[in-house]
């Protein structure tokens, strides 16, 4: 593509996203527990399950072409976004299948984004029949520890032990995991320095589950696609796991694809999304 100037292609799809957002509006809710989503278009399910430190507004562009034939459920994570933060014990799968059960959704396609992905596969474990198809972007694998330190650890654990939570997101923000192209930069930052409540939410609110998707990856027998890009260096070692542990799963490295690949790569992601959601 040539610099300051559109290809058609990327016009034409910018256009369509726009008419379809326009013709399918959403429709806002929140749960009982205080989880806040929100439901537009018609036809099999699709739930989009943000990452860490992001809210549902990363979906906002896929979410519209999507609904054009299906239905899309997008949510903020507990203590991002809209949703209520953690006073007492949760778990971030109980909150996605409290959310569909209320709104009367027995059985979806799971799409996961970095901490997404964990919640995604972990629902998948849980109760496998409520699951059609999975897609796990940038894929985190709970119970899986990296013997690679990421190059920024340091300087987010003295920001987050001294409570300086702006320090962090600055810290997230510069680092390769954030990285996406100037378009979408403003909107990542604004995620990001909005969603820094999360850091104050005690680990031990958190609860996990009760095996770790590390030991159960031979047990999925769902169709997934694990998408990655090629600069996200981090997820690679994960999402080659789950291409060699888990029976009907596809693996796609992305072309110069960042961690967050929606953004980073929004043609070659919805091509890909097309082809495998049902």
């Amino acid at each position: 593509m040539t610099t300051g100037r559109l290809s058609l292609a990327v016009v034409i799809m910018i256009i369509t996203t726009a008419a379809i957002a326009a013709a399918q509006p959403a429709k806002a809710g929140r749960t009982t527990n205080g989880i806040a989503y929100d439901v537009q278009g018609e036809g099999p399910v699709v739930v989009l399950v943000t990452g860490s430190n992001l809210d549902r507004r990363m979906w906002a562009r896929e979410a519209g072409w999507l609904a054009s034939n299906h239905t899309v459920v997008r949510y903020d994570l507990r203590a991002h976004g809209a949703s209520d933060t953690a006073t007492i014990p949760f778990s971030h799968v109980d909150d996605l299948f409290t959310l569909l059960d209320e709104i009367g959704i027995h059985k979806a396609t799971l799409i996961g984004l970095s901490a997404g992905s964990t919640i995604a596969l972990d629902a998948a474990l849980a109760e496998p029949s409520r699951v059609d198809r999975l897609v796990l972007v940038g894929p985190a694998i709970s119970g899986f520890r990296s013997g690679a330190q990421l190059p920024f650890a340091a300087a987010l654990v003295a920001a987050l032990q001294a409570r300086d939570y702006a320090r962090a997101g600055e810290v997230l923000l510069d680092s390769s995991v954030f990285a996406v192209p100037h378009e979408s930069q403003a909107l990542v930052r604004q995620m990001v320095i909005e969603n820094d409540r999360l850091w104050s939410v005690p680990r031990e609110l958190m609860r996990q589950a009760e095996r770790p998707a590390l030991d159960r990856l031979g047990e999925i027998n769902i169709p997934t696609l694990i998408l990655i890009g090629e600069n996200d260096l981090l997820q690679r070692e994960e999402a080659e796991m789950l291409a060699r542990r888990v029976t009907a799963a596809r693996l796609v490295i992305i072309p110069s694809g960042g961690h967050l690949l929606n953004l980073t790569s929004p043609e070659e992601f919805r091509a890909e999304i097309s082809q495998f959601v049902r």
